[in-house]
């Protein structure tokens, strides 16, 4: 083969590989080495289209080929040590990258070198290198010390960088975070001006918005990090928070499982998701999620709380007391927990340790409307609703757009007979979201009371076009057009309440209407 036909199928090769035809360019290179074979040149550059192609096998024997001809050559040295760090072969990775910094001792190298020391924690061997830092280098010490939670060695090797160093500046709010340090964190994060394009300053601004409770503040910061760097899962998962704290729920299951696909091994991320199914009342999805966490940590207490709480759902009280209070038992006396086991205290009907459990909560969180509210569901079903209607004032008091306190104040003002003040508490829930079907319920019920029997159908057919999945809301408009002496109708809405929650009592209540209207 002639000179000019090697160049001429070299040329081929490099305009191919420019057009990222990958393969057709090694096949040229191959032709080539028909005449060079020991060409390190040829060798190289079929090295790095392997590379190209993710093909680091191949890749590496032919690096092999041109470092056993040329130790020296620069160019497959740094790609050895790309190709090896990638892999986590962080001691061939070590060994490349010195070689490296041997032949072209400059900053770029020796960052390099010190990366991948700080991937194997080897911090006093980069304290060797501190005298030939540059800021990008004491940058990766810093974060290697930072990693291996080393943070007021990192703090001090922050402190010799120049303070406009960005990515300086970024970790050591990061740290200040880590500390609980917020105020020192937020005044760094928000130094940085608004047109900042940086993923990690723009995620740590959501994290302080969602903390001021700016949600939609929150869901653009995320929104913009996750754009930017779309391979990082922390992005999407905070999003997802921030919808979920937004109320998005469709928006922050997307999310969830974006974060899934980018980090599948990460349980709290599919716990998250698992608990957005359960509020979404999609059982079987949330059973699923959680069942995979627990087949890969048995001991993972809150999925185990969600088990418990699927269970409690499905009246397997025993069930989920045994979880619970095998939660315990590991020394598990979280909130989350006690107040879980609160709830299926009350639905075995042990009030005592009902009250006792949930009071003990509130007692370590008494700024926690929910927990409150908890108590107060204890409080109405042993009938003591002057007890339970204070803590529902208690919590309006606390958040007067807290729609649960209304319409917990509904439901005792309801069961004491207090019509007027149901209609009250109804009509406040209604206000603060129109298509709340509780507050058309309870609306419902008080026109039922009030013999207005048209009315009572008409916020009954508002109640279920807002859940359609409420058993509890057919059962009620049956009753309704059974007063109304509508057998018929009563008859398709109790039939309907029978298919979404087969209990005893449904089934009692088709039978006798079945059979009132078979006597018609």
């Amino acid at each position: 083969m002639q000179d000019n036909e090697v160049i001429n199928y070299i040329k081929r090769a490099f305009e191919l590989k420019s057009q990222e035809c990958y393969k057709q360019a090694i096949e040229m290179l191959y032709k080539a080495l028909e005449t060079e074979s020991d060409n390190v040149e040829i060798l190289y550059q079929i090295a790095e289209l392997y590379f190209l192609l993710h093909n680091y096998d191949r890749a590496e024997q032919y690096l092999e080929k041109v470092l056993t001809s040329l130790p020296g050559h620069i160019a497959s040295l740094k790609l050895s040590r790309t190709i090896y760090t990638r892999g986590d072969a962080l001691e061939d990775a070590l060994a490349a990258a010195k070689k490296v910094y041997d032949v072209e001792p400059d900053a770029a190298n020796l960052k390099e070198l010190i990366k991948i020391l700080g991937k194997m924690n080897c911090l006093d061997e980069i304290e060797q290198y501190y005298d030939k830092m540059d800021g990008d280098c004491l940058y990766e010490y810093a974060l290697a010390c930072y990693k291996c939670g080393k943070c007021d060695k990192a703090k001090e090797i922050i402190a010799s960088v120049n303070p406009e160093n960005d990515d300086c500046r970024i970790l050591l709010g990061k740290i200040y975070f880590d500390e609980n340090d917020f105020e020192k964190s937020r005044e760094i994060f928000t130094s940085f001006p608004k047109s900042c394009k940086n993923p990690e300053v723009l995620n740590y601004l959501g994290l302080f918005a969602i903390e001021d409770m700016k949600f939609i503040d929150a869901i653009k910061y995320f929104s913009q990090a996750s754009n930017i760097n779309k391979n990082n899962p922390v992005y999407f998962y905070n999003l997802a928070n921030a919808y979920f704290f937004n109320g998005w729920q469709d928006e922050a299951v997307n999310s969830y499982l974006k974060a899934i696909v980018l980090s599948p091994e990460n349980l709290d991320y599919r716990y998250s998701l698992a608990y957005l199914y359960y509020e979404m009342k999609n059982y079987d999805k949330a059973e699923k999620e959680v069942e995979f966490i627990l087949s890969h940590n048995e001991n993972h207490y809150q999925a185990r709380v969600l088990h418990a709480l699927l269970k409690l759902k499905d009246k397997d009280y025993l069930g989920a007391e045994k979880i619970l209070e095998d939660n315990l038992k590991a020394g598990c006396d979280d909130s989350f927990t006690l107040i879980s086991l609160g709830k299926v205290y009350n639905e075995l009907d042990n009030f005592d340790k009902a009250e006792k459990v949930m009071q003990e909560v509130i007692e370590k969180n008494p700024d926690n409307i929910n927990y409150i509210s908890d108590l107060a569901d204890v409080y109405i079903k042993e009938k003591k609703f002057d007890e339970a209607l204070s803590l529902a004032e208690k919590v309006i008091e606390m958040n007067d757009r807290y729609i649960y306190g209304y319409i917990l104040g509904a439901k005792v003002a309801y069961l004491k007979g207090d019509f007027e003040k149901t209609k009250e508490f109804a009509q406040d829930v209604i206000s603060l979201d129109i298509n709340c079907a509780e507050g058309y319920y309870y609306l419902a019920l008080v026109r039922k009371e009030e013999k207005d029997y048209e009315e009572a159908i008409e916020c009954m057919k508002r109640a279920i076009m807002y859940d359609l999945t409420n058993a509890k809301y057919y059962a009620e408009m049956s009753n309704i057009y059974k007063l109304n002496n509508d057998v018929k109708t009563a008859l398709e809405y109790i039939k309907e309440a029978e298919s979404i929650d087969g209990s005893t009592e449904y089934k009692i209540m088709y039978r006798e209407l079945a059979a009132l209207n078979r006597g018609k």
